[in-house]
Parts: C-alpha cells; sequence; structure tokens
C-alpha cells in the first residue's frame, strides 16, 4: 500500500484484523452501528448549511431537520443495528438536538469564508508514501486557516486528552497544497455544544509518528499478521459476524435449539467447563484436607505420615518477602554487607536468615522489612514393601 488515511492507521492500532477486511481483502461492511448512521446523517446536514451558504442562501432550521429526515429515512437499512439499550428513533432525535444547537450557537454562519466542504486532500508524508483524507470544512479567518471537524461521541476530552494526529494530519496535508503556516485545530463536540481549539507553530512533530505507524502496518503486510484484538470496540465492529472471535457464536444463532446441544464446539466448552468445576471443587477439599494433615502433623509431632500405598512427607519452611528493597539495601549497606549479597539477591538473603547465619543485629533491623511467612509443602512418595 502507498496511500494511507488516518482512518486506516487508527483501525489497525485498534484491531490489525478490522484493518485487514477492510484496506486488504476488501470486504464491505456486514452491518453499521447507529452511531456512525447518525454521525454521517449529521454531516451532511452540516455540509449543505455551509454550501447553501456559498450561494448566497442561508437555510432555516427547519429546513436543515427536513433534510436530515429525509436523509435518514431514505438510507436506513436493514444491516444497521444498535448496540445500547434504546431505539433508533433515540439516535435520531439526538441528531435533531446536535444540528439544533449548532445552528443556534453560530447563526448567522459567518465566522470567517470557507475554503472547502468535504475536502479530499492527498499530500506525500514522505518519500515513500501518502496521506489522503477528508476534511469536514477548511474555513479562513484573518489570514489563519482553520480545519473544523464534527464529532458525535458522547465522550468530551480534555484539551490534554484530545488526540490531535487526525486533523494535525490535515494540516500538514494544508501547508502543503495551500502554502499556509497558520493553521488552527477546530473540534465541535455536537453532544455538548462544545468546540476544542488548538493552534501550534507547526504540526511536523506528527509526522514520524504517522510515519513509524505506517511502517509498522508494512511490516504487518509483509508478514501478513493481522491478529485479531479483543476490546470494547468489539461490540461495535461492522466485521463481527466472520471475525473468529465472534463467529461461532453466529454460526450457533442460526441454529436451532437441538443443532445447538449437538453441536460439537457447545458440547466440548460446556464439557470442559463441567470438568473445571469439578477440579475447583476438588481442590478446595485438597486443600482442606492438607490443612488438616499439617495440623496432624504438628500435633504428633512428625513429618511422616503414613498411608495405604502413599506417605505425606511434610516440610516446613520460612518464607521472606521483602516488602521494602530499598530499606534492606540500606540496612545491608550501612553494615558492609550489600556486596555480599550480590545487590539484594532475595534467595541469599532468606536462606541467610533462615540459617540464622547473618549478625543478628543486621538481621533484626531488616526484619523491619520483610514479612515472614511459613510455607509448607506435602510431597507423596510410594511406600516399599519394608514400609
Amino acid at each position: 500500500m502507498n496511500y494511507y488515511s488516518y482512518s486506516a492507521i487508527s483501525k489497525f492500532k485498534n484491531c490489525p484484523l478490522h484493518f485487514r477486511y477492510s484496506y486488504i481483502d476488501r470486504i464491505k461492511p456486514l452491518r453499521r452501528t447507529i452511531e456512525a448512521f447518525m454521525g454521517s446523517r449529521v454531516h451532511e446536514t452540516l455540509e449543505k448549511l455551509y454550501r447553501d451558504k456559498l450561494y448566497a442562501k442561508t437555510d432555516t432550521l427547519e429546513e436543515l431537520l427536513s433534510f436530515y429526515n429525509e436523509r435518514w429515512n431514505r438510507e436506513m437499512k436493514g444491516n444497521i443495528f444498535v448496540v445500547k439499550d434504546y431505539d433508533m428513533d433515540n439516535y435520531r432525535r439526538m441528531g435533531e438536538i446536535y444540528i439544533t444547537d449548532y445552528y443556534n450557537t453560530y447563526k448567522p454562519f459567518d465566522e470567517g469564508k470557507t475554503i472547502a466542504l468535504e475536502k479530499k486532500l492527498n499530500f506525500p508524508i514522505d518519500d515513500r508514501y501518502w496521506i489522503t483524507g477528508i476534511v469536514d470544512r477548511i474555513t479562513e479567518v484573518d489570514g489563519v486557516y482553520e480545519v473544523h471537524d464534527y464529532k458525535t461521541s458522547l465522550y468530551l476530552p480534555s484539551r490534554h486528552e484530545i488526540d490531535e494526529t487526525q486533523l494535525a494530519i490535515y494540516a500538514l496535508a494544508i501547508n502543503h497544497h495551500y502554502g499556509v503556516e497558520n493553521i488552527e485545530l477546530v473540534w465541535h463536540y455536537l453532544a455538548f455544544n462544545k468546540e476544542i481549539r488548538i493552534r501550534k507553530d507547526s504540526y511536523e512533530h506528527v509526522r514520524e509518528e504517522v510515519i513509524k505507524s505506517i511502517e509498522e502496518i508494512e511490516e504487518a503486510i509483509s508478514n501478513d499478521e493481522f491478529p485479531p484484538k479483543e476490546s470494547q470496540l468489539c461490540n461495535y465492529c461492522e466485521y463481527q459476524p466472520i471475525c473468529p472471535l465472534f463467529r461461532h457464536k453466529y454460526e450457533l444463532d442460526e441454529m436451532d435449539i437441538e443443532e445447538i446441544e449437538n453441536e460439537d464446539g457447545f458440547m466440548l466448552v460446556n464439557k470442559y467447563w463441567e470438568i473445571e468445576q469439578k477440579i475447583s471443587e476438588l481442590q478446595a477439599r485438597k486443600e482442606e484436607i492438607k490443612k488438616r494433615l499439617v495440623e496432624y502433623a504438628r500435633k504428633k509431632k512428625i513429618n511422616h505420615v503414613y498411608g495405604s500405598e502413599k506417605m505425606a512427607n511434610i516440610k516446613f519452611y520460612r518464607n521472606f518477602n521483602m516488602n521494602d528493597e530499598t530499606g534492606v539495601a540500606e540496612v545491608l549497606k550501612k553494615h558492609g554487607l550489600y556486596e555480599k549479597y550480590t545487590r539484594i539477591d532475595k534467595i541469599a538473603v532468606s536462606k541467610a536468615l533462615e540459617a540464622g547465619i547473618m549478625p543478628p543485629e543486621v538481621a533484626k533491623e531488616i526484619m523491619k522489612y520483610i514479612e515472614e511467612k511459613e510455607v509448607v509443602r506435602i510431597y507423596l512418595r510410594n511406600l516399599s514393601r519394608r514400609d
């Protein structure tokens, strides 16, 4: 690949397999989220607002909402799905609110001169790769070019949290095409009726970051390595029905109850879970019996306890856990013993404490930073005939 977009780079970071389906295999999306659908309709409506303005026509709010709902009804398809516990009309009304708030905030829409709407920009990020993207709106205000981006997300980042990569890339593209240095990035978070603005002397810092991301993608292409990456985004993925993480679930959804109960994978998982539960129960029983066996050995003051075919060899250890390695190091340095324990060899220190060969005054100070625990292990041995 020679052409990359911010969307492609972002998809690769979120899930390499998603990137492959979309940009290598070029599989048409199998479904679409209502969030993406609503976002597209809102973008179309705001584009109409400013395009009509170029032709000396200022749309009324009613005209824009009528356009929005007409496009909503025309483009609504059966593959659009809702993840959250709301219906599609909730999202349609959300879009109406976003458009209404924007309209009332920015009318009469004379903030600067519109240079381009939904402008496709291609430019070389270096001598190997080209970047392509579509800018929502480019405006000139007092010699400053503004890159506007509309967001319908329900998350409002702070200025420090915002990922400026996408718009910074567009700033580099505008500089390449228009020779403009003064560029401001503007995000419109429509759900909150707020905008975030960032203006820098240069956006060159993003160039190396983008090139590095592209090189990672190129390496993945070369090695044909596109593993799925599970995250919360999976719920919104348009390729979930064919993804190896979810494909089996969709196959089961197509079966009736009897087919599901006899399906190999379904049965194997259930059997595996049944065995896991039994193992957990047996492990709990084992620990209880171990506790009773240790108590028996202590009471009898013995280390070997005999059964019919096995003998239990019960061993008691002192285990020292360092809660504060820095504190232990200071004590050892103070007494000139630091090098002896190889810069705090935990095993060496523990053995010295257990064997009592460390000077008593040093051991006493070190124990302030160490938690001593008793460890008990039981080893089963076969009984010989003589036993």
